[in-house]
């Protein structure tokens, strides 16, 4: 069974670009990489760019995209973006705000 989360970053307006996680959304690996690889608001953009993710780690090392990825959802308040995490059905929600990742269990 799949660990669903949602990964977004925060705007300088207050909204958020966020996108869906498919697999090993827990904090001990996805959390882990997160704070490991994606550690600039550059980085965070450019994974979040993508679209809908399958997983943060494939065979060739970095992120792997769904094959049809949906493209980042723009949601313009913090409440948004809960709902929008909630109909991915995300177990987790990965926020990076303010120079660093913030865990919520959904």
């Amino acid at each position: 069974m799949a660990t669903r989360a949602t990964i977004a970053y925060a705007q300088c307006d207050g909204s958020f670009q966020a996108t869906y996680l498919h697999f090993d959304g827990y904090p001990e690996h996805a959390g882990v990489i997160l704070n490991q690889r994606f550690t600039s608001i550059e980085t965070v953009m450019a994974l979040v760019a993508g679209g809908a993710l399958r997983c943060l780690t494939s065979s060739a090392g970095g992120p792997e995209y769904l094959d049809r990825a949906r493209p980042p959802k723009h949601v313009c308040d913090h409440r948004s973006l809960i709902e929008f995490a909630r109909n991915c059905d995300a177990n987790y929600l990965y926020v990076f705000q303010d120079g660093q990742w913030h865990c919520h269990k959904m």
